[in-house]
């Protein structure tokens, strides 16, 4: 909700004195404070009137250039980026000094100058902490996390649109899909294809095949189609492609037992009456995991992906008390699938 009111003040040009930003996703925080930065301060004074703080720094420190009056300009901005100040001391609780130290800032972000506005940019954030809720009294904390992958799919066609190329959800939900979901990886991928493709303005799931990095996600699921198909052999190929590769097998695991309750789920929805595409609506799929699990859903009998679930059950207890290592737990599932 806090995300949502930022949007609006920006829009409204109806900005807080204080803002703490936090997350994941340090692409939107970077974009925030650029849009905060270019609606306070004029590009002729902005030598000084922006002022950036990187690291911890003395609290009169802070103080001082949140005290200083703007120059040719009505209001001033003060960056404090992974000041510290946000994070409580091992063991529960923050020290005598530096809940002095908190406390002191505290009382001045209670009273502010009205030509100052103060932003703070973290990575840790414990919100028992009193600075946090002052800061949420008198001006807004808002968390950047990871967007949702059906957002993150509009956004990479917009990007491509700023380049003057056009692609399909398919061939963008590709690119997100095979990511971590951050949108910096997401454009370093997107800068990769539009290098690539050069004058191509229509880009195809070929294009970004051929260019962008193929990730643990995208192996997957040539896994499951492998033992969709009844491949054991080829799933158990690609599962050594990845431990060469030194993929973590337990997250290796996690995702194939992810992708059967997906299989499974949409099965159920559909033995339901459920139209595919309401379902996979329903199921907040993209479109190129859509059609990645309705493909499996057509393959594979719900009776053996009832039987994986369970099994992946006793095997994550033969793997945790010591039985079995990672590596023959998601052989063994691999295999009880054929």
């Amino acid at each position: 909700m806090s995300f949502d009111i930022l949007k609006k003040e920006l829009k409204e040009n109806k900005l807080q004195n204080v803002y703490l930003f936090y997350g994941q996703e340090d692409y939107l925080i970077k974009y925030y404070m650029n849009a905060i930065g270019n609606l306070i301060v004029d590009e002729e004074t902005k030598d000084l009137n922006y002022i950036y703080l990187e690291g911890k720094k003395d609290t009169n420190t802070l103080i001082e250039n949140c005290e200083t009056m703007p120059v040719f300009c009505d209001k001033k901005l003060v960056i404090s980026r992974n000041s510290g100040y946000f994070k409580s001391k091992k063991g529960g609780g923050e020290g005598s000094d530096k809940k002095s130290e908190n406390n002191k800032l505290a009382d001045y972000i209670e009273n502010m100058p009205p030509y100052t506005c103060l932003i703070f940019v973290e990575q840790e954030v414990d919100k028992r902490i009193k600075l946090v809720n002052t800061i949420k009294k008198k001006g807004l904390v808002v968390e950047f996390d990871y967007q949702k992958p059906a957002d993150l799919v509009k956004w990479v066609v917009k990007v491509f649109k700023s380049h003057k190329k056009t692609i399909d959800t398919i061939a963008a939900s590709y690119i997100v899909e095979n990511s971590e979901y951050s949108m910096v990886e997401l454009l370093n991928e997107i800068d990769k294809i539009v290098n690539f493709t050069g004058e191509i303005q229509n880009i195809s799931i070929d294009d970004v095949k051929s260019v962008c990095t193929t990730t643990i996600k995208s192996r997957i699921f040539d896994l499951t189609d492998a033992v969709a198909e009844g491949n054991i052999s080829k799933a158990l190929m690609l599962l050594n492609d990845m431990a060469f590769l030194k993929e973590p097998m337990q997250k290796i695991m996690y995702m194939i037992v992810r992708q059967i309750r997906m299989v499974y789920r949409m099965k159920l929805l559909k033995q339901q009456g459920m139209r595919e595409d309401a379902a996979a609506k329903q199921m907040g799929l993209t479109p190129f995991v859509a059609s990645k699990v309705l493909g499996l859903s057509r393959n594979m009998e719900i009776g053996v992906l009832e039987k994986a679930m369970y099994y992946s059950l006793e095997l994550d207890e033969s793997v945790k008390t010591g039985k079995m290592t990672d590596r023959t737990a998601i052989e063994l599932l691999i295999v009880s699938m054929k």
